[in-house]
């Protein structure tokens, strides 16, 4: 733990507060607390976004349509978050590996 010098005007309620939330982050970056949350509400998200692509698929309120279409309705849904979960795991990989 590093030794923080504090200044003759390093005084009140604000720099106290400062003070806390900097120590707070320190000891959530340590324990890599972050990466595992995003990764967590990623694979959340992953869960949401296909449930959804799938009850909407398959809606009955809808047009009838053929298997190939309901496919292709889930692929054009669930693709871009695919894309952002595929860019969260691999920051997370490589912040794991440091």
């Amino acid at each position: 733990m590093t030794i923080r010098h504090r200044r003759r005007d390093d005084r009140g309620l604000l720099c106290w507060l400062a003070m806390r939330c900097s120590q707070l982050w320190d000891w959530i970056d340590k324990r890599d607390i972050d990466k595992h949350l995003v990764s967590v509400l990623i694979l959340y998200g992953t869960w949401v976004v296909t449930r959804w692509a799938m009850a909407f698929a398959n809606d009955v309120n809808l047009s009838q349509r053929n298997g190939i279409e309901s496919a292709a309705l889930i692929a054009a849904v669930t693709a871009p978050y695919m894309a952002l979960q595929a860019a969260a795991i691999a920051f997370y990989f490589k912040a794991r590996g440091q």
